[in-house]
């Protein structure tokens, strides 16, 4: 099993033993490698274990059991969405509120950490569709945010800020400012609640070619209003009465909107971990254990976590065929050493 990342997981957990009958080991502790002794202090002597417990703590604490000295990273939860702060999502005239539902094809998330002793921060960021759902933001780009930055938003108990940047291809907040201001001479009679200047390819809104790519918003209609709003431009404001300060304004809610992250849900109910078992302690090739002979592992137990669903699963029966192959292979030949004994 892959585990469920919580602390009950006794149901979903599971390792495998093998011990032949073919011939006895040899019960001199003299004849046996420390490992071995160590190993069987609590513990039958097996000829091959595949630890298949997932991110569950009674696989954890078996292996701890084992004293063969593994070090296991601390699992922390992956692949999870983000919960906004209520007054982003619920009070009217929130940028998020009632767009549940809504989805870019394109944006960009980043993450700011503090780290001790510098002055600079990290900074993690990751591209994607997104999906603006009813507790907060999904999608791609927030997924892969969630596995690549799982011990950061750990650290801060899933209470930070998230910077979004709207339409990545937009350019920086004074490329946007630019575009955005050319409105004021080019159309300074349209509401700029209802004209929205901003295109896949610039900012040509006299284009006429309502099939002409350079017209493709990039921006749903709802969003931009949303954003005109959350600026304080007011809804009958006109282009050509625009305040520097507020086209400013929204040139930053379009390229650094700061969400206010106020935690983390799962992702249709399940999630993977991060952590497990170090990767540097297990022979990639084999899943077996590089401090312990016959001791293998698979799956989420050890510390590997993918950007999606999918790559998870492929690591779990990857991993699970290779040990499980290997570990039989392995048992074949001790059987045929011990008869030709």
């Amino acid at each position: 099993g892959d585990g469920d990342g919580d602390d009950h997981g006794d149901d979903s957990s599971y390792y495998f033993a093998v011990k032949t009958k073919t011939r006895k080991l040899k019960d001199n502790a003299s004849e046996r490698t420390e490992n071995e002794q160590q190993s069987t202090q609590n513990f039958p002597l097996y000829d091959c274990i595949i630890m298949a417990t997932g991110s569950s703590p009674m696989g954890h604490e078996i292996i701890r059991n084992l004293n063969v000295g593994h070090q296991i990273v601390k699992p922390v939860p992956s692949l999870f969405t983000f919960n906004a702060a209520k007054h982003q999502i619920k009070e009217q005239g929130s940028v998020l509120y009632d767009l549940a539902g809504l989805s870019l094809k394109h944006s960009k998330l980043t993450l700011k950490v503090a780290v001790p002793g510098k002055k600079k921060k990290k900074i993690i960021t990751q591209e994607g569709p997104l999906l603006i759902t009813h507790t907060g933001i999904s999608g791609p780009a927030t997924l892969r945010l969630s596995a690549f930055a799982a011990r950061e938003f750990h650290s801060m108990n899933y209470k930070t800020q998230v910077m979004i940047h709207w339409a990545p291809e937009l350019g920086s907040v004074m490329e946007i400012e630019e575009k955005l201001w050319s409105m004021t001479t080019l159309n300074p009679k349209k509401l700029i609640s209802s004209s929205y200047p901003l295109t896949l390819r610039g900012s040509d809104s006299t284009s006429s070619s309502k099939n002409d790519e350079s017209s493709s918003p990039l921006l749903p209609r709802r969003l931009w209003s949303a954003l005109v709003l959350q600026s304080g431009i007011e809804q009958d404001r006109v282009w050509g009465e625009a305040p520097k300060k507020k086209v400013n304004a929204l040139a930053r809610n379009i390229a650094e909107f700061a969400l206010d992250v106020a935690g983390k849900s799962v992702f249709k109910d399940e999630f993977v971990t991060a952590g497990g078992i170090m990767l540097k302690e297990i022979k990639m090739q084999t899943m077996e254990s590089k401090k312990c002979s016959g001791l293998f592992f698979c799956g989420e137990v050890i510390d590997v976590d993918g950007i999606t669903g999918g790559f998870n699963f492929m690591n779990c029966w990857s991993t699970g065929y290779t040990a499980g192959t290997c570990a039989a292979s392995t048992l074949i030949d001790r059987i045929e050493t011990r008869i030709k004994d």
